[in-house]
């Protein structure tokens, strides 16, 4: 997926969350420590594949520990969906769990879903997220 095309839908996901309050103000219920967990999780991963490129620069596919870590996000993708509805609604908007399972071993994938959940994170904050 090109760049310009993980924004665009990044960003058409976040408003898709954006629901009427009591005033009538479009909002989003979606709070960032919801999904911080997973955040944290696919941020060490990166850090993990970053330093995995850099000793092993020829390779275009990941190890087979850390595609297992790749897979593991699922498991907290699911457990936060299960404990708020709010955070389900994101995942399955934001079609989180197909992209994880689709990275298999591959670095350029695991990249572009990491792209693309630095651009909802981006436009969760632009858009009046809140962190709490």
């Amino acid at each position: 997926m090109e760049n310009k095309d993980i924004v665009r839908k990044a960003e058409n996901v976040i408003n898709l969350l954006k629901h009427p309050n009591r005033r009538g103000d479009l909002v989003i219920t979606l709070k960032t420590n919801q999904i911080r967990k997973f955040l944290t999780a696919v941020n060490i991963t990166a850090n993990k594949v970053s330093i995995y490129r850099s000793k092993y620069p020829q390779n275009k596919q990941l190890s087979d520990e850390l595609a297992d870590e790749i897979r593991y996000l699922q498991v907290k993708l699911v457990y936060q969906a299960g404990r708020d509805k709010v955070v389900k609604d994101f995942i399955d908007k934001a079609e989180l769990l197909t992209l994880v399972k689709g990275i298999g071993n591959s670095i350029v994938k695991f990249e572009e879903f990491c792209r693309y959940v630095e651009a909802l994170v981006a436009y969760h904050k632009y858009y009046g997220g809140k962190d709490a």
